[in-house]
């Protein structure tokens, strides 16, 4: 498969992050999950009204590029993205009466992936909606939960029960505007608020990213949001390349969608990458967009940020226009990083430091 082209030198890291699978029955998840993590699908199906997770490596063309550049023969390591897939998410009455609640299993995860069926008499625009409600539902009644609490605690006389009445007024706030059909209350917090919300694994304030499940009759349609014929592109995945190239022709395919998925959604969850070039190795590290050059030191090696003095950033197009990374920064092609300097994506760095 495309996923798993042969690679004797490519090594582990540890995950950026966690994915979750959410689609209503029959959208496609689980078929799309087998895919990306390369688990069989009688696997995957078997675990049927449980999770099952495992994990994509997040080979950006830029790496693949750099590791023939600096020497293949040398380690290429790639961040890694887990993928969780689930129950389906109940959307119709008798389901939400006969099927269990599915969605504290994906509590924990970072962002999700949201399959929307089109085919079968799919509406993925009335599917989007309605998983959306679920995650503000689910939200809601978390927030009615600790609301609760704090009426009891703020009755009491407790050291902190000032700082308790502002997180009460908060959550309040935040109940009544849901309720009310204001959804962007969320997301317009003042940084006040935002500090009382944290270590609450809210799913309607984490990355959604929706993808159209297309049945072959709508290949070529234009859809507002991503879109794949999961099951056709897994089985022309499966071909040799011009046995496919010509099943493409004939579908009216220019580009398949699952192989640049993974890259596509590390970048929606909001991570990029930085690397290191060494004697045996070409390293990617995933970091949050937004780090800085000691976060970044940080993620290499906790030595590394104790004795932080600055990183040396050759940026990715002068890595490109140069022969190789040393050969840019021989010639200067990098910017120096202190602190609270940002990573750019794709920043080639060296770190300096004081053991």
């Amino acid at each position: 498969s495309c996923f798993a082209m042969i690679r004797p030198l490519m090594a582990e890291r540890s995950t950026a992050g966690k994915l979750g699978l959410l689609g209503s029955t029959g959208a496609g998840k689980t078929t799309l999950f087998s895919k990306l993590t390369e688990i069989e699908y009688s696997r995957a199906i078997a675990a049927s009204g449980r999770t099952i997770t495992g994990t994509v490596r997040i080979e950006d063309p830029r790496l693949h590029q750099m590791h023939e550049v600096e020497g293949s023969h040398k380690k290429l390591v790639a961040p890694l993205l887990e993928i969780m897939d689930g129950p389906a998410i109940p959307l119709s009455p008798e389901e939400k009466r006969d099927l269990p609640n599915a969605l504290p299993h994906f509590r924990e995860c970072d962002g999700y992936l949201v399959v929307l069926k089109s085919y079968a008499g799919g509406d993925p625009k009335a599917e989007l909606e309605a998983i959306r409600n679920e995650l503000f539902l689910a939200d809601v009644e978390s927030m009615e939960r600790r609301i609760e609490k704090l009426r009891g605690d703020v009755k009491r006389a407790l050291p902190n029960r000032e700082e308790l009445k502002k997180e009460l007024a908060t959550f309040e706030q935040m109940s009544d505007a849901i309720m009310g059909g204001d959804t962007t209350v969320l997301a317009n917090l003042t940084p006040e608020d935002e500090g009382r919300l944290r270590g609450y694994q809210f799913y309607s304030r984490k990355p959604i990213i929706p993808l159209i499940n297309l049945s072959e009759m709508d290949l070529g349609k234009k859809t507002d949001e991503l879109s794949a014929c999961i099951k056709l592109e897994t089985e022309l995945l499966e071909m040799d390349p011009q046995e496919r190239d010509s099943f493409m022709g004939d579908y009216g395919l220019e580009k398949l969608i699952l192989p640049d998925l993974p890259v596509l959604l590390y970048d929606r969850l909001g991570f990029q990458t930085f690397v290191t070039v060494g004697d045996k190795d070409v390293t990617a590290w995933h970091l949050r967009k937004g780090a800085t050059a000691f976060e970044a030191a940080g993620r290499i090696h906790t030595d590394l940020q104790k004795g932080f003095i600055n990183c040396e950033a050759v940026p990715f197009g002068e890595w490109e226009g140069h022969k190789d990374y040393h050969q840019a920064r021989a010639r200067g092609k990098f910017r120096v990083e202190g602190r609270e300097g940002l990573m750019q994506d794709f920043d080639v760095v060296h770190v300096k430091f004081n053991v």
